[in-house]
């Protein structure tokens, strides 16, 4: 919970929880009004609804066996040494910050990393992080966020400063060349062609803080759309396996990301989901065929054992939980294999 003066938030109830809901996104938001300050209380949704899957018990129950529904945003677990399984995509900069820490220990700061995204969304909203010179605070919290120190990155996750929409914009403020190829199934793949600069900026907070900025970003069409920027943090989206791996530069380090609803986003984050013609809703057949079309293309490229590290996140809300078992297993499968 934490106190707003009066004057912050609009006077009107709906355009006042309108900017409360979209700043404390994933949270239940709710305000009072105590002696002329606003005292909001936000908390992670605990009931089954809010995650619109008739079958969210079970899927979390094969999970774990007494997670709970307000236990969700929290799960996380390491599958192997370069592995990591989430249920909210929140997590994958968790992931990224325990292999960056390794790297720099072993071979110093990388000046350029790459990110295989698999993803039916971009992932390039702000977080709630706020930057003062040179250093990082949780926007919620107040605590210290260090991308080199993991434990800070837990935390900033566990309060919701580092969302399933936000998590990549903190690596684009820490590595100079980050290049962002992203594989997408759906039309969002086909209305941003070509190539796209990329440039970490600073965004002001618009509600805790006013004086204080986010990490934010700057993505600008690239003039020249059919080759890469040089030396640039760079964007790419794409439904196209070989476009996807194409022109892989040496020698730089790679990271994979799956979010499952690549595979299918029957939900959407949407509770009107069944009244929507054109939702992304293939079968498990379908899915089956696209989980193992990306791992031999990987496998094919000889990119599979270049990866240094694989982060995958089920996506509840997003990705139907009667298709997480068997996914993860194919997927394990072929890793394994």
């Amino acid at each position: 919970m934490i106190f707003l003066p009066f004057n912050t938030l609009p006077k009107d109830e709906i355009k006042r929880s309108e900017l409360l809901q979209d700043y404390f996104t994933e949270h239940c938001v709710s305000n009072i009004l105590v002696d002329n300050s606003w005292l909001i209380d936000f908390q992670f949704p605990d009931y089954p609804e809010y995650y619109i899957d008739p079958l969210i018990m079970e899927g979390i129950s094969w999970w774990k066996r007494d997670l709970t529904i307000s236990e969700i945003p929290f799960a996380v677990k390491m599958v192997d040494q370069n592995f990591q399984l989430s249920l909210n995509d929140s997590w994958t900069l968790l992931a990224w910050s325990q292999w960056l820490s390794n790297y720099v220990e072993q071979i110093g700061f990388p000046n350029e990393v790459i990110i295989l995204h698999v993803d039916d969304h971009d992932d390039l909203m702000s977080p709630r992080v706020w930057k003062r010179k040179s250093k990082w605070s949780d926007a919620i919290t107040g605590k210290s966020v260090n991308l080199l120190d993991t434990d800070s990155i837990a935390n900033a996750i566990r309060s919701g400063a580092v969302g399933i929409g936000s998590f990549i914009v903190p690596l684009l403020h820490s590595i100079p060349i980050v290049q962002i190829r992203h594989l997408c199934a759906t039309s969002y793949s086909l209305t941003r062609q070509g190539w796209y600069s990329l440039s970490p900026t600073l965004i002001q907070d618009v509600l805790l803080n006013k004086r204080n900025h986010r990490l934010g970003n700057d993505l600008q069409a690239y003039p020249n759309s059919s080759s890469a920027p040089i030396n640039k943090s760079i964007y790419r989206v794409t439904n196209d396996l070989n476009e996807w791996l194409k022109d892989l530069p040496k020698d730089v380090p790679i990271l994979l990301h799956i979010d499952m609803d690549y595979f299918n986003n029957r939900f959407d984050g949407d509770s009107d989901w069944i009244t929507h013609s054109n939702r992304h809703d293939p079968s498990f057949k379908e899915i089956e065929t696209s989980i193992s079309s990306i791992f031999d293309s990987l496998d094919r490229k000889k990119v599979i054992d270049k990866i240094s590290n694989i982060s995958i996140s089920l996506s509840p809300r997003f990705f139907p939980a009667e298709f997480w078992e068997r996914s993860i297993t194919q997927i394990r499968h072929h890793l394994n294999r």
